[in-house]
């Protein structure tokens, strides 16, 4: 009899870690099944890919679970601690979950010592999806079905066989797809095509397949906005009243004569009278303001003209103009794709860009994405945000994928356990219109699929 509940209470709990399920067994076993599932934690860069026509954006958690039970004439519980790490796929259409395969489990002990921000999307070569999973593990983007491992690399190239390093920062992925290290300090791609080696800078065999992970610093939204959009000799930015005044005026040297001839601080000041890179907008109402931009000489004032003149040049700005239709936008910056980006996004029918700011200061401000059109600065429209950080931007043909959290309610109260939610918002670029997926609450109630063995 012993042998059979023990049976019967193992089978109970691989059941409640495959996903939600009653518990038909408690009158008969006692107390079963306090799954003690934790929201899943997205601690690392999204992907997005259009492969084979199906537009989806890819996903990595890790997901703390602990799962009890005890025999109906026992006094003593069991109990196992369980580390999940899933992959998820979501069509973008839709914003649903179109799949969640599991990749690895961890019990009790194994758990120790992992690096949770260390399992990681790394891009996808053509219709293999590399991911980082304490080594490089290939699935399918269609299905999550999982095509490459390390065993499998070393089989179709013997002589990188037992000198993989496999800890942070060795398995990457470039320009021509996934990337890894040797103990010799070598480096090598591997083609998703046959799992070929090839030294590090050999050209991808279909370099219109690499697709890199998203742009992702948790919680970064200032990284997401910049100042302007220079078109020729057009300027157009966002810029404070105070910042707006200092700079429509001269700059002037402090205590300087009117009368007085301009030395080496006036040309530095002049040369430094231009708007500063947002770095991170400042808690106040800006607008968007345009000016006229020409390249001038950067040699000192009153130069010799007799003498070569190897200064180069620099930008002038003047004209400054507040786009009469412009609204006060709380902490705003131009947005733009990725920290590294040198413009913002911006579409056509009609000219615009995108500006992100805050609807409020404070814990219970939330972001918001307002289209604005040139030249007068008119709203296409304005779409509140269900965040109140940004973590990523992913941009579509028509639409593009906002990725962020939002904290717990202003009454302190958590929902589904988490300190916050990731959502993922969908927002088509000509109408405005949205739609939201909640990630963290998907994570407690999305059934998920086991992880399948190499084909």
């Amino acid at each position: 009899m012993v042998v059979v509940v023990l049976v019967l209470a193992i089978g109970v709990t691989w059941l409640l870690l495959a996903g939600n399920i009653s518990n038909p067994l408690s009158s008969s076993l006692g107390s079963i099944g306090s799954r003690g599932l934790q929201p899943a934690l997205f601690q690392a860069a999204p992907l997005r890919t259009t492969h084979g026509g199906v537009d989806r954006v890819y996903f990595i958690s890790t997901q703390s679970q602990a799962v009890s039970f005890r025999s109906g004439r026992s006094v003593s519980e069991v109990r196992n601690d369980y580390l999940h790490i899933d992959l998820w796929a979501i069509d973008t259409e839709t914003a649903t979950v179109a799949w969640r395969r599991r990749l690895r489990t961890f019990q009790d002990d194994e758990r120790e010592g992992r690096i949770l921000p260390g399992f990681a999307i790394l891009g996808a070569d053509g219709g293999t999806l590399w991911l980082n999973v304490e080594g490089p593990l290939g699935v399918s983007l269609a299905d999550g079905h999982a095509v490459a491992d390390v065993t499998l690399i070393e089989q179709r190239n013997p002589a990188l066989a037992g000198k993989l390093v496999t800890g942070p920062g060795y398995v990457a992925f470039g320009k021509n797809g996934l990337q890894l290290t040797l103990d010799d300090a070598s480096q090598w791609r591997i083609d998703a095509r046959d799992l070929s080696a090839a030294p590090r800078d050999t050209p991808a065999g279909d370099p219109s397949g690499i697709v890199g992970a998203a742009d992702f610093r948790h919680s970064a939204t200032g990284r997401f906005q910049m100042r302007a959009l220079n078109v020729g000799t057009a300027w157009l930015g966002v810029l404070t009243d105070a910042e707006a005044n200092e700079l429509s005026h001269p700059a002037v040297v402090p205590g300087r004569d009117a009368n007085e001839r301009p030395g080496a601080m006036q040309q530095f000041l002049n040369e430094n009278h231009v708007p500063k890179p947002l770095n991170d907008p400042l808690p106040q109402p800006y607008r968007l303001w345009k000016a006229q931009v020409t390249m001038v000489s950067a040699a000192p004032q009153d130069w010799p003209k007799e003498l070569p003149n190897n200064w180069g040049t620099r930008e002038e700005f003047s004209r400054y103009e507040a786009l009469p239709e412009s609204p006060p936008f709380l902490r705003a910056g131009l947005l733009r794709e990725n920290g590294s980006a040198k413009v913002p996004l911006w579409y056509r029918d009609p000219d615009s860009v995108l500006v992100l700011h805050l609807d409020k200061l404070g814990p219970a401000g939330r972001l918001q994405l307002s289209r604005i059109s040139g030249p007068l600065g008119k709203p296409v429209w304005q779409l509140p945000l269900p965040m109140a950080t940004l973590g990523t931007v992913m941009r579509g043909e028509s639409d593009i994928l906002l990725w962020g959290s939002e904290p717990p309610s202003s009454d302190g109260r958590k929902e589904n356990g988490s300190d916050e939610n990731r959502k993922l918002v969908r927002i088509n670029v000509a109408s405005g219109h949205s739609s939201v997926l909640d990630l963290t609450a998907e994570s407690v109630t999305t059934p998920v699929e086991s992880g399948a063995p190499l084909h």
